[in-house]
């Protein structure tokens, strides 16, 4: 299993680290990042000009003239072909409103309310979408896993059916070494495999039961309106569901009851080998309907080309793009600003570039600077680079990807890094932390899957190292600054996903702490980029023999 991982180096005292300070042009640049004019991007991309920064429209159109205006004026150059700009389509799903489930047994129907008990999606952009009668399987975790010897439909047909299942895997739900990745969610829990799996068997929908525990958030996050709105999709010729709809763990309560189960005992059973999905006897019908068409949305990609080694890359990425305006919102407040999410990382972006504009010489090899489309959607800016790329795949050294840092301390005396010990970016990262004080540790609730929710994870899934890294309080920090704690349980009820997510929310926001995350991000990428060695992954990983493939030397 990925185990908490702490990766203690010496404690550093001085304010700059020694490998900066042996380079004063290296200190000049990087004490360009700051925190005032970290906030001055970050009020720019969350002010309602930018109409919460949605695929599409006048939002993104300012959006990602802004950031290629800042690349431009700090004399980052163009990275895709002459232009900033990176295009491709999404498929469109502009829905009339939440649509609609009922559940039928031997009682007739059982109670089941949009936001309370389900909030429900269209498996594909198509203008009607229906399910009538489908009988009800409980699949459990819906895992098909060969290595683990573990198939949880065996002998069982999925031809029109719908599948309840419950979110992660069976290591995340018994914390057993043994069983998947422990504690740490492996890729067989995320909910793309499940749905990808249940599709490929003839599902027809497939109910996620939504724990705060297994998600990370709380369910007020969903039925608040920030994930449902418009829903876009890569176009990828896969076999699609019908319906999909996340329900509340009390609606599958009820429905397990419904069925003469018992939900505690069925969980048990589904984190054991040996699991059999459970024909329930009830029935599903659902119907959503919409608009369909497509998005032309962009990638916004700048560059600074290598002195010796051009056609060897490093990446930034942050996400611009947030959840827009949601007209179906339940509060009065419809638009979605996304200051943390990720105005933040987009702002840190920028300043890394300028800064590397800043340097009187240019690194070894090419460094590009990647702001990336529709990531609140699926990482799909990022899939389509890591498909798309403007240099080949083996020649990337890695991406170092920002997103969601949080603003509310002066520093940081920890890094939280998921996947922490998976590749040796990481031990490169800890060599840089170490000089701003840091250490570096593990994702505290891994069985949530931070790993694989943002940006750097379309790379590791083509087998180029990635990861994302975040400041974060020591217990006796937070304890001795209860601001800190505060903002990080007003913003994960509040703020994430939420209309709420703006600037100096709940309190002033404190930036020398993301500040100074962005200034390990710079001389992390700097280091890396001024280098001749390739990061690879760590002996044992699934990624490892894909990088040594890729770069056989």
């Amino acid at each position: 299993m990925k185990t908490l991982v702490c990766i203690s180096l010496a404690a550093f005292t001085t304010a700059v680290p020694a490998l900066v300070q042996d380079d004063p042009a290296m200190v000049e640049a990087m004490e360009t990042i700051t925190a005032e004019n970290i906030r001055e991007d970050i009020m720019a991309l969350s002010s309602p000009a930018f109409e919460g920064r949605a695929p599409g429209g006048i939002g993104e159109e300012m959006t990602v003239n802004f950031i290629a205006g800042q690349f431009a004026q700090a004399g980052i150059r163009p990275g895709i072909d002459g232009s900033f700009m990176q295009p491709f389509e999404l498929a469109e799903f502009r829905p009339d409103g939440g649509g609609a489930l009922s559940i039928h047994g031997q009682s007739g129907a059982i109670p089941f309310e949009l936001s309370d008990d389900y909030v429900l999606y269209a498996g594909e952009a198509r203008e009607r979408l229906e399910v009538n009668d489908s009988r009800l399987i409980i699949g459990g975790f819906g895992i098909r896993a060969d290595e683990e010897n573990w198939y949880d439909y065996s002998g069982v047909d999925l031809t029109g059916a719908t599948v309840v299942l419950f979110r992660g895997d069976p290591g995340t739900a018994t914390g057993n070494d043994d069983l998947f990745g422990g504690n740490a969610l492996s890729v067989h829990g995320l909910m793309g495999s499940k749905t990808t799996l249940a599709a490929e068997l003839g599902a027809e929908a497939v109910l996620l039961i939504h724990t705060e525990q297994s998600a990370g958030y709380p369910w007020q996050t969903l039925s608040s309106g920030g994930t449902s709105g418009v829903q876009y999709s890569l176009e990828d010729g896969d076999p699609n569901l019908t319906l999909f709809a996340h329900i509340s763990e009390p609606a599958a309560r009820r429905l397990l009851d419904e069925a003469g189960l018992d939900y505690d005992a069925v969980y048990a059973a589904a984190a054991a080998p040996g699991f059999e999905a459970i024909e329930t006897g009830l029935s599903l019908s659902g119907q959503h309907g919409g608009e369909v068409g497509s998005t032309l949305t962009r990638n916004v990609v700048g560059m600074i080309e290598g002195s010796e080694a051009p056609d060897e890359c490093l990446v930034y990425t942050a996400h611009w793009d947030h959840m827009g305006i949601n007209p179906d919102a339940p509060t009065e407040d419809q638009l979605y600003n996304g200051a943390v999410d990720n105005a933040v990382g987009t702002s840190m972006l920028i300043n890394i570039a300028q800064a590397y504009a800043a340097m009187p010489q240019v690194p070894r090899r090419s460094v590009y600077f990647f702001a990336t489309a529709a990531e609140e959607r699926g990482l799909y800016g990022a899939k389509y680079f890591v498909q798309n790329p403007p240099c080949p795949r083996a020649q990337i050294v890695g991406a170092l990807n920002m997103d969601a840092h949080f603003p509310y301390s002066d520093r940081w005396d920890l890094m939280v890094v998921p996947g922490l010990g998976t590749n040796e970016l990481m031990v490169e990262l800890a060599n840089v932390a170490e000089g701003f004080g840091r250490v570096l540790i593990d994702d505290p609730n891994p069985a949530a899957g931070g790993f694989y929710r943002s940006d750097h994870y379309p790379f590791i899934e083509e087998g180029i190292p990635g990861l994302y890294a975040v400041g974060a309080p020591t217990p006796e920090q937070a304890e001795a600054d209860p601001a800190i704690n505060e903002g990080f349980a007003w913003y994960m009820a509040n703020g994430y996903h939420h209309a709420a997510d703006e600037i100096d929310q709940p309190h002033t926001w404190r930036l020398g702490g993301l500040t100074d995350d962005a200034r390990i991000y710079f001389e992390l990428g700097w280091r890396l980029a001024n280098s001749d060695q390739w990061p690879n992954f760590t002996e044992g990983t699934p990624w490892r023999s894909m990088r040594d493939e890729m770069r056989p030397e």
